[in-house]
């Protein structure tokens, strides 16, 4: 049973019986911070179990990559909160957040970016036929990416592309020739880099009623796996530093989003904790 809420120009799914809960038999413990639970999958599991439903399941599972940015987002606005409580996998991509897990929650969970998700699962997958569809991105890049990825793992089927206008979402007559694409599509994985909120929103509330097996939200994904922007070396992910890395390359762009949004995440954290 699926009760509908009205809210801004998005409605959100509220499930009478916590989907992760039903859906999914939890194998492996999940750690609270503040609002949110992240999910302690090592890489290599959350891969193939999955890979396993892409290939075989016929009802939507929503894979959520949580940085600061989302948490943020999250703890501000009930109706995200509401959609990331409803979605099926959270990962931590972005290691404040592992640390958070590790000092606060007490579970080490590891860092599953968004960028190595669909390197790894696209690679995994080419074998069986795997096909994908991506949506949205920076003009360009997901067609980029497409053909990077086809190149990089022969097997894996392109099923669509599509980089729709900046706010598509809002209209029924820009909306529904995207989900009209997708649907016909039939691919295994959708990949949205729309950004958050919207992409997590989106997935919720459109792509779930058309049975992809797997939604994931990227990011910006497809601009670092096209080539238009360099990823920080290792050693700055490791530490915690690719957001000076990606700073650096677009100011104008990231400063506030990094700045202040950092300093919003600790004060969010550290509200949690200091509530009774």
């Amino acid at each position: 049973m699926i009760v509908e809420e009205q809210i801004s120009d998005h409605r959100i799914r509220t499930p009478a019986v916590t989907r992760g809960k039903v859906a999914i038999p939890r194998k492996c413990p999940r750690t609270s911070i503040g609002h949110l639970g992240l999910d302690s999958y090592s890489q290599a599991d959350l891969i193939a179990e999955v890979l396993d439903h892409a290939l075989h399941g016929s009802v939507t599972r929503q894979i959520v990559t949580v940085n600061a940015q989302i948490y943020v987002l999250a703890d501000k606005s009930p109706r995200y909160r509401e959609c990331l409580f409803t979605a099926d996998y959270l990962c931590a991509d972005g290691m404040p957040l592992v640390w958070a897990c590790d000092r606060l929650g007490g579970l080490k969970i590891p860092r599953i970016a968004g960028v190595d998700l669909i390197e790894h699962l696209c690679r995994d997958g080419a074998a069986d036929g795997l096909s994908v569809f991506l949506l949205g991105g920076r003009p360009n890049t997901a067609n980029k990416t497409a053909r990077n990825l086809s190149i990089r793992y022969p097997g894996l089927k392109i099923a669509g592309v599509s980089c729709p206008d900046w706010g598509f979402e809002k209209s029924e007559e820009t909306l529904n020739p995207v989900l009209d694409q997708i649907a016909h599509a039939k691919p295994h994985i959708l990949f949205a880099g729309l950004g958050a909120p919207k992409q997590e929103l989106l997935i919720d509330e459109h792509i779930r009623p058309l049975n992809v097996p797997i939604a994931i939200g990227i990011g910006g994904s497809f601009e670092i796996l096209s080539g238009s922007v360099e990823r920080a070396p290792e050693w700055m992910q490791s530490r915690g530093l690719e957001w000076t890395f990606r700073l650096r390359q677009e100011p104008g762009r990231l400063w506030k989003r990094y700045l202040v949004g950092n300093a919003e995440f600790l004060w969010s954290v550290a509200k949690w904790r200091i509530q009774p």
